[in-house]
C-alpha cells in the first residue's frame, strides 16, 4: 500500500465486508482488501502495481477509463456500474462507490457485487417483454420492435410488412378439450409460426388466439403471400396435444408499410381489418390490405 495512506485507514479497509481498491493516478492497483479476493479471486500480491483497467471486462474499458477521469477531476460520480472478469474468468457486474482523495493523490472505490441482481432484473425486462405462454414477444414488444422496423425502413428504404394472424376453431378446441390442452396448443402454434419466418423476422402473439408476424424488408407482394401460404400449410397438418389430434386453420390479414399504415398501431389495425375479411369469407384465407 502507499506509504501516503495511514496504517489505520488500511486497517479499517481490511475490515471492510466489500472489497476496497486504491488507485494511483496511472490507474495502477496501490491497494486492495482482503475482500478483495473473496470476490475477484486475485490475491492482493497479484494484482499490486498492476494496471486496474486489465480486469474491466472488455466491452466496458473504454466507459471505465473515462468514468475514472472524471472522479479525478472532481465530477461527482456517486456511483458507478461496470463488469469485471473473475480470475476463473466468470463475468461479475460491480457497483462501484468511488472518491478522489486530493491528499492522498489517489482513488478509493468500494466494489459492490450486483450480478444477481442484474439476472434479476433481466428476467424481470424480459418478463415484461414476453408473453409468459409461448414466450414469443407480447403487445408491448411486438409495438416496440415494429417501431424500430419502421425506422429502419425508413433509413435504408426498405420494405416492410405485417400480418395479423387469428386461429380458426381455436374457441371449440378450448370448448371440447379445456384450457390446459388450448395453452398447451398455443405453445405448438407458436413454435410452428416461428419455424415459418427468418430469423430477421419476429412472431409474437398480441392475446389470445391471435398473433403477429413483421417481414422486414419484404419487398414483393408475390413473396409475402408465399410466406403466408407456408404458414396455413402448417396448419393443413394435425396439431398433437398429449395424444389429441387437433385440426384448426388460420385467417391471415397482410398490410404493408407505408401504403396500408405509417404507425406501428396503424399498421396493425389495417391487417387486423384484412384478417377479419378473411375471417368473415370462411376463414382458412389470406386477405391482403386494400391499399397494397
Amino acid at each position: 500500500m502507499d506509504k501516503k495512506l495511514s496504517t489505520n485507514l488500511a486497517d479499517v479497509m481490511e475490515l471492510m465486508l466489500n472489497p476496497v481498491c486504491v488507485l494511483d493516478l496511472s490507474g495502477e492497483f496501490v491497494f486492495v482488501s482482503a475482500a478483495f479476493e473473496q470476490m475477484f479471486g486475485y490475491a492482493p500480491q497479484e494484482v499490486i502495481g498492476k494496471p486496474m483497467i486489465d480486469m474491466v471486462y472488455q466491452e466496458d474499458r473504454a466507459s471505465t477509463l473515462k468514468k475514472a477521469s472524471e472522479i479525478i477531476v472532481k465530477k461527482i460520480i456517486p456511483e458507478c456500474e461496470n463488469r469485471w472478469v473473475h480470475k476463473n474468468g466468470r463475468v461479475i457486474n460491480v457497483l462501484w462507490s468511488a472518491r478522489w482523495s486530493e491528499e492522498h493523490q489517489v482513488i478509493i472505490a468500494v466494489a459492490h457485487d450486483i450480478t444477481e441482481r442484474k439476472k434479476m432484473e433481466t428476467l424481470l425486462a424480459h418478463a415484461a417483454q414476453h408473453d409468459d405462454l409461448t414466450k414469443l414477444p407480447n403487445r408491448t414488444l411486438l409495438l416496440d420492435r415494429l417501431g424500430t422496423s419502421i425506422t429502419l425502413a425508413d433509413i435504408k428504404r426498405t420494405d416492410l410488412s405485417v400480418m395479423f394472424i387469428d386461429i380458426d376453431g381455436f374457441k371449440e378446441v378450448n370448448d371440447h378439450h379445456g384450457h390446459t390442452i388450448g395453452d398447451k396448443f398455443l405453445q405448438k402454434i407458436a413454435k410452428r409460426l416461428a419455424e415459418c419466418v427468418r430469423k430477421t423476422d419476429t412472431v409474437g402473439r398480441l392475446g389470445g388466439d391471435e398473433f403477429l408476424v413483421i417481414l422486414n424488408g419484404a419487398s414483393q407482394v408475390d413473396s409475402i403471400t408465399m410466406v403466408a401460404e407456408k404458414i396455413r400449410a402448417q396448419f393443413s397438418k394435425d396439431f398433437v396435444v398429449d395424444g389429441i389430434h387437433l385440426k384448426v386453420a388460420s385467417s391471415i390479414g397482410i398490410a404493408r408499410y407505408p401504403q396500408d399504415g405509417q404507425q406501428p398501431l396503424a399498421l396493425i389495425q389495417a391487417a387486423d381489418e384484412a384478417m377479419y375479411k378473411a375471417k368473415n369469407n370462411g376463414g382458412d384465407k389470406i386477405v391482403i390490405a386494400a391499399n397494397t
